[in-house]
């Protein structure tokens, strides 16, 4: 097992995770775009089983969990709390004091893992997903 930064070789298969893991998927060409951000890692054992994205936001003290899946095979095995400790570690290197992010206000798991993880429910953003609200959540790091 590894956590490291993404390479465009990893590309297809974090796409295959994306696909399995949301319903309005993001195309290859974001996660290309994303490749030069040191905050784009991946958990890789044989091929790539998860991936996250935390980028800085303007105020260059709060850092953005972008995204963060698992592949469905890999699931409630921890990666996905290893990878979210890993972007933690992270983004608090680069001077970092707290960290948000955005889930679905449908996504009940989702929130309950941010939850168990020390974030906190911030506030709603009505219509942010095209199907679904959004439930901004926070934590101090």
């Amino acid at each position: 097992m590894s956590i490291r930064r993404a390479l465009e070789s990893d590309i297809s298969d974090i796409v295959e995770i994306e696909n399995c893991s949301f319903e309005v998927p993001w195309p290859d060409f974001l996660f290309k775009a994303h490749l030069s951000n040191p905050g784009f890692l991946v958990y890789e054992e044989d091929k790539v089983l998860g991936y996250a994205i935390v980028a800085s936001s303007e105020d260059k003290r709060t850092a953005h969990l972008q995204s963060i899946a698992v592949h469905r095979d890999h699931r409630r095995q921890g990666i996905a709390s290893k990878l979210l400790e890993w972007c933690i570690d992270l983004v608090r290197l680069y001077g970092f004091n707290r960290m948000t992010l955005e889930v679905r206000e449908k996504n009940v798991s989702a929130q309950l893992f941010y939850s168990n993880n020390g974030f906190v429910v911030e506030g709603k953003v009505d219509g942010y997903y095209l199907d679904d609200n959004a439930i901004v959540m926070g934590k101090d790091i």
